[in-house]
């Protein structure tokens, strides 16, 4: 065989030509792999801070605890005081640790500009709302984008005279108070 045949026979070939399509194509693939996975458990934690957000609401006009007991009472996540409402929903009801860790958790009356007024003293029949808030992290920070604050509101009207104290409560790795506007 001559030694061009041989050569022609090497730069026709088309072995690897997958393996270097695919080194091409996966960085895309992982991409959106990852993407799909950060979007769906980023999806997670805010539906989760919904519920928590809704749970804590109908506590409060109700003038009850999350967990059917009178505001003040304790258990064993929570110190018998009038927030226990806030610290049930922050410490007893997430399901997961990242949740646990990094929730605020906000009882009062919705001022105009969207901050929590934690001194005014609703009436029966005036709205109050509850507002949770997470720094949420991302496992893979692609670009630079790491964080991303999640906030979930939900305001209803007392039902019942209020027994429970206005306020913020935050797990130990909350950066922020939910009290503040979004």
């Amino acid at each position: 065989m001559s030694k061009g045949r041989s050569t022609r026979r090497i730069l026709g070939s088309e072995r690897g030509t997958a393996l270097v399509e695919f080194a091409l194509i996966a960085p895309l693939l992982f991409l959106f792999l990852f993407g799909i996975i950060e979007f769906g458990r980023a999806l997670n934690y805010y539906n989760d801070l919904t519920q928590l957000a809704g749970q804590g609401a109908r506590a409060a006009i109700v003038s009850r605890n999350p967990d059917g007991t009178a505001v003040g009472a304790a258990n064993a996540d929570c110190a018998a005081n009038n927030q226990t409402i806030q610290c049930q929903i922050a410490k007893t009801y997430p399901t997961d640790n990242e949740l646990k860790d990094g929730i605020s958790v906000c009882l009062g009356t919705l001022n105009p500009d969207k901050t929590i007024s934690t001194t005014s003293t609703p009436s029966v029949g005036d709205p109050v709302t509850v507002r949770t808030r997470l720094k949420y992290h991302f496992l893979t920070s692609f670009f630079g984008f790491g964080t991303i604050t999640l906030t979930s509101t939900q305001t209803e009207r007392l039902e019942a005279p209020r027994t429970w104290g206005a306020g913020n409560v935050a797990g130990p790795g909350s950066d922020r108070s939910a009290c503040l506007a979004p």
